[in-house]
């Protein structure tokens, strides 16, 4: 009697705790929606604050495999100083890095120039157009002199100094604004390539003082679980970024390859914004294609039908073809994860959320699989053993009691 009286203690606060444990959660998770605007402006001001320790992180996971390959070579010829062979072999990868994004620029930059030249001496002739065509469709007047007194607005001198230069008070504020931001991310840009280049050749220090770290605060049964899941967590972020570097290559490329064909205009201006919003998943393709098909809409309507089309071909296969072959298992992620994560990373943190949101999904989706059900499972078979014993025990118990 006692022993049925102790488990279903035992059980009772079991319940309790767990009801505990819930309305615990539940209350936080109200205190986190009721105090989101709270919890962005946090998020944004730490993001501000290590923009550039973040942007040197990025560089040097981007440089890592690069540096690595050159290691191995060298490492053969330093025996005896094998810091000196990473050292060199760290710098030679940034300054290669780089030197090639320069060469880059420098052949892009001019075409590109050109085509922002182009456009913008044509733009009241594309204006005229777009204003003809808006009244082909035959819309409502009210809505017709809606639609082009936006349009006016939008493309007046006047407008656009005082929205974006004076401010909207007309006190200078717009042009200080948009200085102060471009020399904030100038320097944020140019702090972070320092940071990359301390990163990379303190790798190997960084990784001894975090492992130290952490093996004293782990529990030496849990540590072997946390090392296996931060090598999962660095090779998820390496390889990520690296790929969404090369898939967006190549359909910057791609559109490229087939504008030209087509004998489409601004050929580098559509194709480098086509390769940079695909950077970001999911929606930035789409984002990418709308801008891309206003400009050929301004320019040459005729256009637009043929590469909308294109661009939903090209996405297709990039999404399911390219993409996966690309990635692997690497990143194998249920959709709805992604786009949950998607949605909440956009909503807090903008586009570097939207960066992150499939890694962070990675990185959960393998703790989940990898570590939280088999320890469920686990779990689960020693209740079961648990319960079992209890059976035996209780069916000894019961002929001694009869007899």
């Amino acid at each position: 009697m006692n022993r049925i009286k102790d488990r279903f203690n035992k059980t009772e606060k079991n319940r309790w705790t767990g009801l505990t444990i819930s309305l615990c959660l539940a209350i936080l998770f109200y205190m986190a929606v009721s105090n989101v605007d709270s919890i962005k402006g946090f998020f944004a001001a730490a993001l501000a604050i290590t923009a550039s320790v973040i942007i040197g992180a990025v560089i040097a996971f981007i440089v890592n495999p690069l540096a690595m390959i050159f290691d191995r070579r060298l490492v053969k010829h330093f025996t005896k100083h094998k810091r000196w062979a990473w050292v060199i072999s760290a710098t030679a990868a940034l300054v290669l890095v780089f030197a090639l994004l320069a060469a880059l620029i420098v052949v892009i930059a001019p075409m590109l120039v050109d085509n922002i030249k182009t456009f913008a001496s044509g733009i009241d002739t594309y204006i005229a157009q777009l204003k003809a065509f808006i009244l082909t469709l035959d819309f409502a007047p009210d809505i017709e002199n809606r639609i082009l007194t936006f349009i006016d607005e939008q493309i007046s001198v006047d407008g656009f100094i005082t929205k974006y230069i004076t401010g909207p008070t007309g006190d200078g504020r717009g042009f200080l604004s948009i200085t102060t931001g471009t020399v904030s991310v100038v320097m944020d840009f140019l702090i972070g390539v320092i940071f990359s280049f301390y990163f990379l050749i303190e790798k190997t220090r960084l990784r001894e003082l975090l492992g130290e770290f952490f093996y004293l605060i782990i529990p030496d049964r849990h540590y072997p679980t946390f090392n296996n899941i931060w090598k999962r967590f660095n090779a998820i972020f390496t390889r990520y970024i690296i790929c969404e570097l090369v898939d967006a290559f190549v359909v910057g490329l791609v559109n490229a390859i087939f504008m030209l064909i087509w004998g489409m205009p601004y050929v580098m201006l559509v194709s480098l914004i086509a390769a940079l919003t695909n950077l970001a998943p999911t929606f930035g393709p789409f984002a990418g294609a709308f801008v891309n098909a206003i400009l050929l809409l301004l320019v040459e309507p005729d256009y637009v039908i043929p590469f909308l089309i294109f661009t939903l071909i090209l996405q297709l296969l990039d999404g399911y073809l390219f993409k996966p072959k690309l990635f692997g298992e690497a990143l194998n992620v249920p959709p709805f994860l992604i786009l949950t994560f998607l949605v909440i990373g956009g909503n807090i943190w903008g586009v570097p959320g939207l960066l992150i949101a499939i890694p962070l999904a990675a990185i959960i989706t393998y703790i989940y699989d990898e570590i939280f059900i088999p320890w469920l499972r686990i779990r689960k078979k020693e209740k079961a053993k648990e319960e079992k014993l209890e059976e035996q025990k209780e069916e000894r118990r019961t002929p001694s009691k009869k007899a």
